[in-house]
């Protein structure tokens, strides 16, 4: 018994060292160097109209305009302006439906150029900075099919018909309206022209080139004609040659001097010989 009561004392005695030598024990502290990471601050894109991304993205560069919306883009790609300027194009959406376009300066670091959020702010940062953004036949005609007219631009040598709509158009940057020129290939917006003068200059080219086209055809089909006669008169030159009989057998004594005789040729039959005596006369028909 007094075995037992010395074990438990024992153990109990171990215990309370134990827990002495943990809480003389030094406390381990871990310490955090250098400012915490921010929060990226995501922005929805379909939430704002150009104005405001403009606002909000002024000064910066695509990776933080890429790094901060949180939509994903459609399209990634390079542009040339009229000039050969190079930029950097990216574009959320479709162009028949909602879309944002950014544009930025193609070298390093790529700084923010101009945002577009529909047709209007196409068509005004296209006419700016003379490139192509993308502009749907059907996003045009929503805006402005009233107010065009339409003509039909036939390029024979290229096989295409081209939709040009005549347009007094103006914008936030162009306040007073003057004639432009949109020409769409397949329902997609081809080229501008903002005069009179640089359509029909275009318009010429194209005349130029279906005039040198219908040449070209004309000559081509009266050279089928002229080669299709030559056939038609060598044949019937043919089908009037007199053609020289030669002498088989017999023949007066002329024949027999001047025609030319047939080589190995099939002699002509015996005369089947008439079973009326000669000097009858054959009878008449009733």
């Amino acid at each position: 018994m007094q075995i037992k009561w010395l074990a438990v004392l024992c153990l109990l005695f171990s215990g309370a060292g134990w827990l002495q030598a943990q809480a003389e024990a030094p406390e381990i502290v871990i310490e955090m160097h250098g400012e915490p990471s921010p929060v990226r601050e995501s922005v929805s894109i379909w939430d704002k109209n150009a104005r405001q991304l403009t606002k909000l993205f002024r000064g910066k560069n695509r990776t933080y305009v890429l790094y901060h919306v949180e939509n994903v883009s459609s399209k990634d790609t390079t542009l040339s302006a009229q000039d050969g300027t190079e930029y950097a194009f990216v574009q959320y959406g479709s162009n028949d439906t909602d879309y944002r376009k950014f544009l930025f300066k193609a070298e390093d670091p790529q700084t923010f150029v101009a945002c577009a959020a529909d047709i209007k702010d196409v068509l005004a940062v296209n006419k700016k900075y003379k490139v192509n953004l993308g502009v749907s036949l059907r996003d045009f005609l929503r805006q402005y099919e009233e107010k065009a007219t339409l003509m039909n631009l036939a390029d024979n040598a290229a096989g295409k018909v081209y939709q040009v709509y005549q347009l007094n158009y103006s914008d936030i940057n162009h306040k007073t309206p003057s004639p432009h020129y949109f020409v769409f290939e397949e329902d997609a917006l081809l080229q501008t022209y903002d005069s009179d003068d640089a359509y029909y200059q275009f318009v010429g080219q194209i005349s130029n080139n279906n005039k040198q086209l219908t040449a070209q055809q004309q000559a081509q089909q009266q050279a089928r004609q002229e080669k299709l006669q030559q056939a038609r008169q060598e044949a019937l030159r043919r089908q009037n040659q007199p053609v020289r009989k030669a002498l088989v057998s017999g023949g007066t004594a002329y024949d027999q001097a001047y025609m030319p005789r047939a080589v190995n040729a099939t002699p002509l039959p015996a005369l089947t010989p008439s079973k009326l005596p000669a000097g009858t006369p054959l009878p008449t028909p009733q």
